[in-house]
């Protein structure tokens, strides 16, 4: 190892250690230091595919992108992506392991954090500078000593610890000092800085909370950084918001699923002045103007869930009356006649009818598709525009076997088609993630809609230049530069 390393702690999880490392990220790179993230393990339904067709959380590939990388499935060499309340499928080094029980992962800790070393090193061997990313509390004090992404790697990356509170949900003095109380004695040693984050109002009213924590832990607050309203990318459904900005005129409802996955595919219409994108868990009162059926970790179990909860019956009254109905990826194969999981893919063999929307049957596979697509849009009111994104899923859809005449594919890649559009546009699926992401393809659904589509600029790069410009405000950089002795 030559890199030299800060682990970013929180206190708990959504504190906001994701954001605070990507914009270090980007903070460090302007400056001509070669900087890279790590996350040693993540939980995660947000996933990305690499150039290569490996799966690693699409929260390091944010903070690659901050960094001016290409995002490396070095960046986070395991990803859990959990399938049930107990079981998860384990990806290590961006390769499907398998589902297991959460009792596995107890088990194979000393393993998994052999897989966490070499990815490391590897790193630490191609950059200067390793920003290390936390996961949930480093002081469960039942799990430490099994603990993959905190003090177990902080001590093997002979990092510095940085440990981050979230002051917007109360208790921040209790949080941070009952944290660095807990701390190990030689994790304590390394501990070199607090940040307080999502601070709301004047900021100069906690000057005196900044001497106490400093009274109280030992530990210098390196910065208190405001809350901000910035639709930043979600790492987990915890932040994913219930309602939407309202001020839009086009109503945009993402169903959400109980397992639903890769929910930053939906990011770019927050940015979109003319839209109201919401995500429910009931079928609204009044008809959206469109309707998304998100990914999901667990297709048959969220396919019960929306005929248990009304969605079923109110998907297909508002579709007979004009609302666009998509679905992407899982929600693509929920469209369709049937889910068929013979091999017990997601838990117990089984076979279900789908919406009835789309005419596909799907069959899940044990083989797990992950690869970066090029392709054109090759349906109304698409037609010709260039498409990128990615795919990952298990199972095979193909069309129902004659009732193809008013449906037709929807895009055309190298050596397939992909997805299905009816001939009036308002039904169809598609297997790519990051659809939205196409400036030209969004700003035609929005037109679809009644609108224009305003956005032109990626979200993500203006979401991350007005983040960095915060955090050079008001994060003392130059002791987090002294760290790794620049």
């Amino acid at each position: 190892m030559t890199a030299k390393a800060i682990s970013i702690l929180g206190t708990s999880s959504h504190v906001g250690k994701t954001w605070v490392v990507a914009g270090l990220c980007g903070l460090f790179a302007d400056r001509g230091i070669r900087v890279a993230p790590f996350k040693a393990q993540n939980m995660s339904l947000n996933a990305y595919i690499t150039d290569e067709g490996f799966e690693m959380s699409y929260a390091q590939a944010l903070q690659a992108w901050s960094a001016g990388l290409e995002p490396s499935v070095l960046m986070n060499p395991v990803l859990l992506k959990p399938e049930t309340g107990s079981r998860s499928q384990l990806i290590v080094n961006g390769v499907v392991h398998g589902p297991y029980e959460s009792g596995h992962f107890r088990d194979k800790r000393d393993e998994l954090f052999a897989v966490v070393r070499d990815s490391y090193d590897e790193l630490a061997r191609q950059y200067d500078v390793i920003l290390v990313e936390g996961a949930g509390s480093p002081v469960e004090l039942n799990l430490m000593q099994t603990d993959l992404s905190n003090i177990r790697l902080a001590e093997y990356a002979d990092a510095s610890i940085v440990l981050v509170g979230d002051i917007d949900r109360g208790g921040i003095f209790a949080s941070l000092y009952g944290t660095t109380a807990l701390l190990p004695p030689q994790a304590r040693n390394r501990l070199k800085g607090i940040l307080v984050n999502k601070f709301r109002g004047d900021i100069t009213l906690f000057d005196e909370g900044i001497r106490m924590l400093r009274e109280l832990t030992g530990v210098p607050v390196l910065g208190v950084i405001p809350y901000v309203e910035m639709p930043f990318p979600q790492e987990d459904s915890l932040g994913v918001p219930w309602g939407g900005k309202k001020e839009g005129h086009i109503t945009i409802c993402v169903v959400r699923l109980p397992f639903m996955s890769n929910f930053t595919d939906y990011d770019p219409f927050l940015f979109e002045p003319e839209v109201n994108l919401f995500y429910s868990a009931t079928p609204p009162s009044l008809r959206p103007a469109m309707i998304i059926i998100p990914g999901s970790k667990n297709t048959l179990s969220d396919l019960t869930w929306l005929k248990a909860t009304g969605w079923e019956d109110s998907i297909g009254r508002w579709a007979q009356e004009g609302t666009m109905v998509a679905g992407i990826c899982g929600g693509f194969q929920m469209m369709g006649a049937s889910v068929q999981d013979p091999l017990g893919m997601e838990g117990a063999a089984a076979a279900m009818s789908g919406l009835g929307l789309l005419p596909i049957d799907t069959v899940l596979r044990p083989r797990k598709v992950t690869r970066q697509i090029h392709g054109r849009a090759v349906a109304r009111p698409y037609r010709g525009h260039i498409i990128l994104g990615y795919e990952q899923h298990m199972g095979e859809t193909r069309p129902v076997s004659g009732s193809s005449f008013n449906f037709g594919p929807l895009i055309v890649l190298d050596d397939h088609t992909d997805g299905l559009i009816n001939v009036e546009g308002n039904l169809w699926g598609t297997y790519i993630h990051g659809i939205f992401h196409n400036t030209e393809f969004r700003h035609a659904v929005i037109r679809q809609l009644g609108g224009h589509g305003i956005m032109t600029e990626n979200p993500f790069d203006r979401v991350i230049r007005q983040w960095k410009e915060v955090i050079a405000k008001h994060v003392d950089l130059a002791t987090l530069f002294r760290l790794v002795g620049g």
